[in-house]
C-alpha cells in the first residue's frame, strides 16, 4: 500500500506543506530561490516589485490573468481552488524562498486556483514578460524553474488522487508520519515528533475536513495511545501502528 505524505522544504518559519504520494516527493524540493547563484537571487530581486501584504490579502484570484510569479520573502501563502459551490480546497501552504502564480510563468492565460497571504508576507512579483527574459539569460533560472514546477505538479496530481480515494482518519495520520519523519524535531525511541508551528487549522485545510473535526480526531488517537498532543509537539508513540490503525478503515 501506498502512504500519503507531504514534502516539506526548510525555512525560518516552518516547512511547505501539500500532500503528496511519499513515493512521488522528489529528490530536489527545496525552495527556488535557495536552488539559485547569489549572483541570479540578486538579478530577481533588481527585477522585481516588492508586495507587503496582511495576513488573509488575496494575492491572486482563480479566473483572472495571469501578469507573472510572486516570490515569498517572508511569510507564507495559502493556494486553494474554489468549486462554484463555494466550497474551497487548500492546494499547499508556501513559505519563504518559494514562488506562487504558475503554472503559466510567463503572463499568459488564467490562473486556475487562487492565493492568498495565510500571514503578513513580503513578495517579490516579477512581470511574466521579464521572467522569460531572466530565463533565456540564465540556464540555472530556466531549470530552477523546471524543477519547481515538477514539485508543485506532482503534488497536485497526487492531491487529486489522494482526496479522492483515502479516508479523511487515514490521511491525517499519514499526515502527522510524514511531518514528523522530514522534522528535525525527534523523540527518543520509536517516538516522533510534529513540531506545534503547525496548526489544527492547516492540518485540517490540507486534508480537507475541519479544524473541529482534526482536534477530535487527535484526540481520539490519544485515547488510543498512538500519539500525545503536548503545547511543544505532537509525539507519535509508534509509527507503525499508528499508520495500520488507520490504514483503509
Amino acid at each position: 500500500m501506498q502512504h500519503s505524505s507531504v514534502a516539506p522544504t526548510p525555512s525560518p518559519e516552518g516547512h511547505a506543506l501539500f500532500l503528496i504520494d511519499e513515493h512521488d516527493v522528489p529528490d530536489e524540493n527545496s525552495p527556488l530561490m535557495e536552488t539559485l547563484p547569489a549572483s541570479v537571487r540578486q538579478i530577481i530581486r533588481r527585477n522585481s516589485t516588492t508586495l507587503r501584504l496582511s495576513a488573509r490579502t488575496r494575492v491572486f484570484e482563480q479566473g483572472r490573468p495571469h501578469a507573472g510569479i510572486f516570490v515569498i520573502e517572508k511569510g507564507t501563502v495559502r493556494t486553494f481552488y474554489a468549486a462554484p459551490t463555494g466550497k474551497e480546497i487548500t492546494l499547499a501552504y508556501w513559505t519563504e524562498g518559494h514562488f506562487v502564480g504558475g503554472p503559466e510563468l510567463f503572463g499568459r492565460g488564467t490562473h486556475v486556483w487562487s492565493a492568498e497571504a495565510a500571514s503578513a508576507c513580503v513578495l517579490s512579483w516579477i512581470p511574466g514578460h521579464v521572467l522569460r527574459g531572466l530565463a533565456l539569460q540564465s540556464p540555472a533560472l530556466a531549470m530552477g524553474l523546471i524543477d519547481a514546477l515538477i514539485v508543485k505538479g506532482r503534488c497536485y496530481s497526487s492531491l487529486a488522487q489522494i482526496l479522492g480515494t483515502k479516508p479523511a482518519r487515514e490521511r491525517l495520520a499519514e499526515l502527522l508520519l510524514a511531518l514528523a519523519e522530514r522534522s528535525t524535531s525527534t523523540g527518543p525511541g520509536q517516538e516522533r515528533e510534529v513540531p506545534r508551528h503547525v496548526t489544527h487549522e492547516q492540518l485540517a485545510a490540507i486534508i480537507g475536513s475541519t479544524r473541529q473535526w482534526v482536534t477530535a480526531t487527535l484526540a481520539r488517537f490519544e485515547r488510543d495511545g498512538l500519539v500525545s498532543v503536548r503545547p511543544e509537539a505532537i509525539v507519535i508513540h509508534n509509527a507503525r501502528a499508528l499508520r495500520d490503525a488507520y490504514a483503509s478503515s
